[in-house]
């Protein structure tokens, strides 16, 4: 399994796009992977997950062909998460023949709401509906697609909506915990994932080296959540942990968190990274 980290910022991006703190400052003139677009992770070639506002950018500074996804996995509906009025673009006029190869979306009740008053209100289209079909998913229901088998868990995040983590598993039993948006995981989430592990944990990390909150983590939550799921047996000293959807109020740069993760156990990852467990 093929893992490639095409954003890795929080909502804002970072350096924000209006915002002049002095983590966004140091972010424009460092440059490099300190520049970080809205996040979205490609597995393989034919799944994405989360379709932001930023997939456009990450299709052409990453030399990207997106006509090969089949699957879509939405974590929750937030814009910088699920950016529908772009999904407008795989109809004709726009794009051909993306008919032949149907792309599914899976997401909560709030994402399919917010797909729906797209179409009323915005797709200009010939074939929409043939080329994309939205799915209704929910926490601990269990599906297959494009050859994954995929387990949706309940993250901590938004209480307005269902949002998900992700359990990805592919035909050769490699695993995959995908963990954003979320705070520090319910005990309900943390006993359905007994009895599963990892070959790589990728955990928000939005606070960076600040406290984390009810909705998001930082360092100190994701040691945490690692020094758990090797107790419980989830991953062992050979699953990539991996933290990922960092925010300016965080603080660190990249180099900053890579010194500081390495001593938790941690990659991190910035836009461009690829992993293959």
């Amino acid at each position: 399994m093929k893992i490639k980290y095409l954003g890795t910022a929080a909502a804002e991006g970072w350096p924000g796009l209006f915002c002049t703190c002095e983590s966004c400052r140091r972010a424009r003139q460092l440059k490099g992977k300190n520049l970080r677009s809205r996040s979205q992770v490609l597995v393989n070639t034919n799944l994405l997950i989360d379709f932001g506002p930023d997939t456009y950018h990450h299709a052409l500074v990453q030399n990207l062909n997106l006509s090969e996804v089949e699957t879509v996995l939405l974590t929750h509906s937030h814009m910088d998460h699920f950016y529908p009025s772009d999904l407008i673009l795989r109809g004709v006029p726009y794009a051909y023949g993306r008919d032949d190869n149907k792309m599914t979306l899976y997401g909560n009740e709030a994402c399919e709401q917010k797909y729906t008053e797209m179409l009323r209100k915005e797709d200009d289209t010939a074939n929409l509906p043939q080329c994309i079909e939205f799915k209704s998913i929910q926490a601990l229901s269990p599906f297959f697609a494009s050859g994954y088998g995929i387990l949706p868990l309940r993250a901590s995040h938004d209480p307005r909506e269902n949002c998900l983590l992700f359990s990805l598993t592919d035909e050769t039993n490699k695993s995959l915990f995908y963990g954003n948006d979320t705070g520090y995981m319910t005990e309900e989430t943390w006993e359905q994932m007994r009895g599963l592990h990892f070959d790589l944990v990728s955990l928000d990390c939005t606070m960076g080296g600040t406290p984390g909150c009810a909705s998001h983590m930082g360092m100190e939550e994701n040691a945490n959540v690692r020094e758990r799921m090797l107790h419980l047996g989830c991953a062992d000293e050979s699953t990539l942990f991996v933290m990922t959807h960092f925010s300016h109020n965080g603080s660190l740069m990249h180099e900053e968190l890579v010194s500081k993760g390495k001593e938790l156990g941690f990659l991190i990852a910035y836009d461009g990274l690829e992993l293959e467990i």
